[in-house]
């Protein structure tokens, strides 16, 4: 998602390793240990670019952007624990 929202050359790159920074630092400081689970399971297992799509150069309309914020905020809320 991150790829059709920011585009695949910078803005994928930017959030990946913004979140990536988020992980990781939050498991050293001692949030919990599911964040260094998930982080090392990403970096195993991400390691390639997704399959470029058909069409990358039409731009998303306003609802699907509102549905993507939506999703990351479920992901957000179901990795972190209260």
């Amino acid at each position: 998602m991150a790829l059709t929202l920011f585009g695949r050359r910078f803005g994928k790159v930017v959030v990946s390793s913004l979140f990536f920074a988020l992980l990781l630092f939050a498991g050293l400081v001692g949030g919990s240990d599911l964040f260094l689970f998930y982080f090392s399971f990403c970096i195993a297992f991400q390691t390639g670019n997704e399959v470029p799509a058909r069409n990358e150069v039409d731009k998303l309309d306003i609802p699907r952007v509102f549905l993507a914020t939506a999703t990351y905020v479920v992901a957000a809320l179901a990795l972190i624990p209260f």
